[in-house]
């Protein structure tokens, strides 16, 4: 299935949209962790990366409904070139396109979501589910292409590091940015882990309605719309008013002036 290169206007369901907010933030911390300096100087990065990969693993079993966690090796992550390449082969390709297919054929684990995105190249995800590679498809297919950075195919499997089972999700939450989507997702998915981390993302996210529908408007269209008009309008009135008082006002003085007595 195919797409031209702006967002769709119309999205999947709501919670196959959280589902792809979580997957890609925790994409996006995989990619953090592995661009990390090496040795001690990457190593505050790396636990940092940990410690939000971890959270967000917690949140994505939440959104699923998951009785156990989900294994360290199974979460969702870009896809290598081997595997985007194998699966590739599976299907057609088109302007902008995701495909989910089983990486059995290929003698692999999971699901796969292969794509591609003008202005970026190669898209795609590994994920455990076909639930989860269902929401990353929509997600590849409606989302504007600057949000769809951390799905770009990378040369090499990333290693996805090894996660404590338990961090301070509080402390995690007080991190996350209110005005990011994947962070309000995860945030989402974590109401209702223990009344300390409740506390932090009402306390974090004080006014934010975490409920709200997703909205996707095309690029330019919108604000293209209501600026023409606009300035129209308001040309219309500057001109017409000056207008009317310019030729009145000459005319009434005239007849005093003219009119003066003896």
């Amino acid at each position: 299935m195919t797409a031209p290169d702006y967002p769709l206007p119309t999205l999947g369901g709501y919670e196959t949209y959280q589902l792809a907010q979580i997957a890609t933030f925790i994409a996006e911390r995989l990619t953090r962790h592995h661009a990390s300096a090496r040795g001690r100087g990457g190593r505050a990065a790396r636990a940092t990366a940990v410690r939000d990969l971890t959270a967000a693993a917690r949140a994505l079993d939440a959104a699923v409904g998951a009785t156990e966690p989900t294994p360290t090796g199974r979460l969702p992550r870009p896809l290598d070139l081997a595997s985007y390449t194998a699966a590739r082969e599976l299907i057609s390709s088109g302007p902008r396109s995701a495909d989910v297919v089983s990486l059995a054929g290929s003698g692999g684990q999971g699901w796969a979501v292969v794509g591609q995105v003008p202005g970026i190249g190669p898209v795609g995800a590994a994920a455990d589910t076909r639930d989860i590679a269902a929401a990353l498809r929509v997600h590849l297919l409606t989302r504007p292409v600057a949000e769809l950075a951390p799905w770009i195919v990378s040369g090499a499997a990333a290693p996805v590091p090894t996660l404590p089972r338990q961090v301070d999700l509080a402390a995690f939450v007080e991190q996350l940015d209110p005005a990011q989507d994947t962070d309000r997702a995860v945030a989402r998915a974590l109401r209702g882990t223990d009344r300390r981390t409740d506390a932090a993302i009402r306390g974090r996210f004080h006014g934010v309605d975490l409920d709200a529908p997703p909205v996707v408007r095309p690029p330019g269209l919108t604000a293209q719309a209501t600026a023409v008009p606009g300035r129209r309008a308001r040309r219309a009135v500057v001109r017409s008013v000056p207008r009317r008082f310019m030729i009145q006002r000459p005319a009434a003085p005239i007849v005093p002036n003219t009119s003066a007595g003896p």
